[in-house]
């Protein structure tokens, strides 16, 4: 039977053992765990080279800066402060050492901006494909995480930033439409940082319910959640935050389906619209894109008619188990 990446996820959550220090375990951006000075969020995410990398398009410090950053986007996703990382790198004889030395640089450079700290790792050799595999900590803002399963009935769904920009970002670079200025979406597929400083507000003022980042697609992503939370939503697709370009060019697909935004997707109560109007108007870049209702799946409307797409987002392997 083919498997896809949630459908493997189920099946190994069979393996997971619980505790009472155990809040929350398989199934979301990170685990949180019960620790003598308080909660703590613990994530891992790995890059390889040829699927979610190529160095044909990004050099290693843009490498490195991406590992740390699709990291803390976990971290932040679960309403975690990041504190450590640790990391492994797996290296091919073609990797030369300035290279790896290089990784390193935009790894430190990427931590600095989230005042997080590398405490070690490991290297390994590869026989062919780089890859590099960071897992970090964090600790709790508040007493409860955020995370995919806390979402109601009735919340409304809110995104920050701009969707579609790393997918367009890819797709120039491939198709080699690579500009002599900088180019927010090139920049975007290569450095994708997290909107650490609309976070920031979106925790002060306790807006969100649940959350989680957006990184293989917004609708395979807000469709994790409603499935963790066992609910459903709907989309309305004049409201997504897509930039202009796209609209032109008819690539809308890639806001909804492109993936590695690593933009915070969030859902939070009617109670709190006024604040997230507020932040809107203090210059903060959040949307609000869709409600939460009852049922199952996700629904995507324009103008109130239902819209279907092909692709929802990226799925890892697709082979027969």
């Amino acid at each position: 039977m083919e498997i896809t990446e949630n459908n493997l996820i189920k099946r190994l959550k069979r393996f997971e053992q619980k505790n009472g220090r155990v809040i929350r375990g398989i199934g979301d951006d990170g685990a949180v765990v019960e620790m003598a000075h308080g909660r703590y969020v613990f994530v891992q995410d790995a890059l390889v080279e040829h699927i979610h990398f190529e160095f044909s398009f990004m050099d290693a410090v843009s490498v490195g800066k991406k590992s740390i950053y699709v990291n803390v986007s976990d971290i932040l996703s679960m309403g975690a402060e990041p504190l450590y990382f640790l990391v492994t790198i797996g290296i091919p004889g073609s990797i030369s050492y300035k290279e790896i030395i290089d990784l390193y640089k935009g790894m430190h450079r990427a931590a600095r901006e989230f005042n997080v700290i590398l405490l070690g790792g490991d290297t390994v050799e590869t026989k062919s494909d780089f890859f590099i595999d960071v897992s970090m900590a964090g600790i709790l803002k508040n007493d409860t995480y955020l995370g995919r399963n806390t979402a109601n009935a009735g919340d409304l769904i809110g995104v920050t930033g701009w969707l579609g920009e790393s997918a367009h970002g890819l797709h120039m670079l491939k198709n080699g439409k690579i500009p002599g200025r900088p180019c927010r979406f090139i920049k975007r597929y290569r450095e994708p940082k997290p909107p650490y400083n609309i976070w920031k507000e979106l925790m002060k003022r306790g807006i969100t319910n649940a959350m989680m980042d957006i990184s293989d697609g917004l609708i395979i992503d807000l469709e994790r959640m409603m499935s963790e939370s066992k609910k459903g939503a709907v989309i309305y697709l004049e409201n997504l935050p897509i930039p202009n370009v796209l609209k032109r060019e008819g690539k809308e697909h890639f806001a909804l389906s492109g993936g590695e935004d690593y933009q915070l997707l969030f859902a939070f109560n009617k109670d709190k619209l006024q604040d997230f109007n507020e932040m809107k108007k203090s210059g903060f870049h959040v949307s609000l894109i869709g409600q939460v209702t009852r049922g199952k799946g996700v629904r995507i409307l324009r103008n109130g008619k239902e819209v279907k797409i092909g692709s929802k987002g990226y799925e890892h392997f697709g082979v027969n188990l």
